[in-house]
This record gives C-alpha cells, sequence and structure tokens, in this order.
C-alpha cells in the first residue's frame, strides 16, 4: 500500500523522465513544463472518480484491478516512453503518466476500510511522494549531486516493476467477491464536483495570478475563491470529511508560505519520521483547530523571513519539520469514513495554488533562482506568508461553520455507498 501510494504520488508530482526528453524542440520542451500542473490536476480528477466508483462498487476485487491497471500502464508508459517520445508530444506522455497516478492512488485508497492502519500507510505514501516530488525538482538544477539518478528518472522500472509483482499479488489475493447484493448503478456525483470544482478554481485562479496578477485586490480575490471553493466541496461531502479537505487546504497555503532549503537524501527520512510523528499525535489527541493555529504560525513565519537567500538554515529546516508534523497530525486528527474524501484532500496537496503563485509572482523564479535585481518591498515580500495566514483563517471559520451544520453521528447509518471503500486487503 505504501509503495503503490508512492509511485502514484511521484507520477502525479513530477515530470517524465528527462532521458525522454532526449532530441525535443524547445517548444516541446516547454509545452511539457507549461502542461504539468494541468496534467496533476486531471490525475486528480481521475483519482477522486474512481475512488467514487471503487466505494460504490464496493469490492476489493474491483479496487485491486484497477489498481493493476493502473500501474500496468505506468510500466508500459516508462518502458515504451523513449520510443514513443519521437513520434508522440512529451506533454501526452505526460498526461498519460498522471493519469495513471491518479487512477493508482484512488484504486488502493478505496481499497481498504477507513479508518485503518493500511489507509494511513496509503496517505502517508503519497505525502512522501510530494517530499520525494520536491527533492526531485532541486536535483533538476543541481544534476552533479549524488542523487542526480533520482531525476533522470524518478519512476524507474527497477521500482516500477517489483511494484507491479506486489499489486499482481495482492489482486489475486483479493479475487474472491463479495456476496451478491445490489449494486448501485449511479455514482454518487458530489465528491465529483467537489473535485472539478476544487481543481478548477485553484488551479486557474493560481495560473491567471502567477501571469497577469499583480494587485493586493487581485491576490485577494484569488484567496477568496480558494477558501470559498474549499469550503463547497466540504459541504458537498458527507458527514464531517470537509474538514479534511479544508485543512489540507490549509496545508498547502503553509508549505507554499514557508522558505525551504532545497532537499537532500539525508532530509527525507527526517521528514518521513516526522509526519509518521504527526500522525501518531494526531490519533491520540485529535484537534484539528490546534492544526490550523500551527498552520497558521507558520505562515506567519513565511511572512517575516520572506527572502530566501536571508532565512537561517536552521529555521527554515525547523519549519519544514513542523509541517511535516501538522501535515500528519491533519490526516489522522481528522477522521475520514469516505475514500474519495480522503483522496481529494491529499490531491490538494499536489495541485499549486495561490500562495505558490504569489511567491512566483513576487520573487520571479523558484526559491533558490536569483533574486530580482529591485527589492519588491517589504509587503510584498510578506504577501506569500499572510496570504497562507488569510486562507487558514478562512478555513478555520468553515470549519466552524461545518461543525454546527454537521452532526458527528449524521452519515454513519446510511448505507454502504458512504463506507469507507473496499473491504480490508488481507495482509
Amino acid at each position: 500500500m505504501f509503495l503503490g501510494a508512492v509511485i502514484g504520488g511521484l507520477a502525479l508530482a513530477t515530470p517524465i523522465t528527462l532521458a525522454w526528453a532526449r532530441g525535443a524542440t524547445t517548444l516541446e520542451m516547454e509545452l511539457a513544463a507549461h502542461s504539468l500542473p494541468r496534467a496533476t490536476a486531471i490525475g486528480c480528477v481521475v483519482a477522486v472518480v474512481v475512488a467514487v466508483f471503487v466505494s460504490t462498487a464496493d469490492s476489493p476485487m474491483v479496487a485491486w484491478l484497477i489498481a493493476l491497471a493502473a500501474m500496468t500502464a505506468l510500466l508500459v508508459n516508462h518502458l515504451l516512453g523513449r520510443g514513443f517520445a519521437a513520434i508522440a508530444p512529451l506533454s501526452t506522455l505526460n498526461y498519460i503518466d498522471s493519469m495513471a497516478g491518479g487512477a493508482l492512488l484512488g484504486g488502493l485508497l478505496a481499497a481498504v476500510p477507513l479508518p485503518s492502519f493500511s489507509a494511513a500507510a496509503g496517505a502517508l505514501g503519497a505525502l512522501t511522494s510530494i517530499v520525494l516530488g520536491d527533492m526531485s525538482g532541486a536535483r533538476y538544477e543541481r544534476p552533479a549531486r549524488p542523487s542526480a539518478w533520482f531525476v533522470a528518472e524518478p519512476l524507474s522500472l527497477w521500482l516500477l516493476g517489483p511494484a507491479t509483482l506486489l499489486v499482481v499479488v495482492c489482486a489475486l489475493r483479493n479475487r474472491r467477491p463479495r456476496l451478491p447484493r445490489v449494486i448501485a448503478v449511479e455514482l454518487p456525483l458530489r465528491p465529483i464536483v467537489a473535485v472539478l470544482a476544487v481543481m478548477t478554481v485553484t488551479l486557474g485562479g493560481s495560473e491567471w495570478l502567477a501571469r497577469h496578477g499583480s494587485s493586493p485586490s487581485a491576490v485577494a480575490l484569488v484567496a477568496v475563491g480558494t477558501v470559498a471553493v474549499a469550503a463547497v466541496a466540504a459541504l458537498l461531502l458527507p458527514d464531517r470529511d470537509g474538514v479534511l479537505v479544508l485543512l489540507a487546504t490549509a496545508v498547502a497555503a503553509a508549505g507554499g508560505a514557508i522558505v525551504l532549503t532545497p532537499l537532500s537524501m539525508w532530509t527525507v527520512p527526517l521528514l518521513f519520521g516526522a509526519t509518521v510523528g504527526g500522525m501518531v499525535l494526531g490519533t491520540q489527541w485529535p484537534h484539528p483547530m490546534v492544526a490550523l493555529g500551527v498552520l497558521g504560525a507558520l505562515g506567519l513565519f513565511g511572512a517575516l523571513t520572506a527572502v530566501p537567500r536571508e532565512t537561517p538554515v536552521a529555521a527554515a529546516g525547523t519549519a519544514g519539520m513542523a509541517l511535516a508534523v501538522v501535515t500528519g497530525y491533519c490526516f489522522t486528527s481528522a477522521v475520514s469514513g469516505y475514500s474519495p474524501s480522503l483522496v481529494l484532500a491529499i490531491g490538494t496537496l499536489f495541485v499549486p495554488g495561490v500562495v505558490v503563485a504569489v511567491r512566483a509572482r513576487v520573487f520571479g523564479g523558484p526559491l533558490d533562482a536569483p533574486p530580482r535585481d529591485s527589492d519588491p518591498g517589504l509587503l510584498l515580500r510578506a504577501a506569500p506568508g499572510l496570504t497562507a495566514v488569510f486562507v487558514t483563517v478562512g478555513c478555520a471559520f468553515a470549519i466552524t461553520l461545518l461543525y454546527r451544520l454537521r452532526e458527528p453521528e449524521s452519515a454513519r447509518s446510511e448505507g454502504p455507498a458512504q463506507s469507507g471503500g473496499a473491504a480490508p486487503a488481507p495482509g
């Protein structure tokens, strides 16, 4: 479960290998880079649709067959990608990778009951893939580093091959269908509408802001839209599952505001351990509002340390560890009983949002790129952090409203369509 979620997340978060681009034109490279956020958003939509379908079918066999088909598509895409790159656009291959990764992630997370240890392992794998994807991005700019092999092909065949065999084993162990029952022929549309709204507003707003929005009013408009669409998605989901989506929205905002040093291999175990610790803490002491308070503090930290090259490495590293802890805490403190809700919350972390767009607009490029010649000014430098604080406060109000509108037991007596996916996979 963990390894499959890591692979699915990497297929969503990282571009296809640069080795495929050999012989490609500059235009093809630009189109591939430009289409990556959109491919990620489409992959997230596919993940939620797959989770909805599996939850409706309520069959572990269906979930593992979809996961196997997605893993096979990834394997074939990476086996034949070098040859197809000469005739197929790189952006097309990237879309295939993202959609297959989304289907894999959605199938795996819907194959286990919620809440459970297996579901937590799947969520941890998806969160780990974000860290690995960030490390991969740093390697593109420093290919001489010791782990440059990871960037040359993040989803290499040595990883996809054994993982495919493991999924085959799981599919064979879950090949027996459940006892016959009436299966719903209609898919629940609310989670699908929710993911379409979140991805459209988040990605559309950030793209517009990065290209055209430079005024405080434009930033405020996109930030309000981000909180509003997250609140609407939370209301569309059953029971209090929307709390997790709102927490993920705040996590994405705070993560975009913190100035992190380029990740290296030795930081991955530390961040992994911090995330696991946060998950354990969230299981024992679940208080989502406390998580929002920490995220707001991280946003303020991002506003006070707005210049990347002037931020102490120790302070930035500590903030990154705190972000990892609170991210893991969020995904266990707000328990979801419906797999599409969990998949939507995870997908929210993959798509660049308003804070990432504001940072790109202010500093003109990646965090470790040379700064602009002219100082953008104190207010503009603090804009990403202040925007993150605004989004976090908005999510806190939305969660308070959701708590008043929804009783904790309101959806527990509903039918199997509101269950956490298929039956648990043996082993």
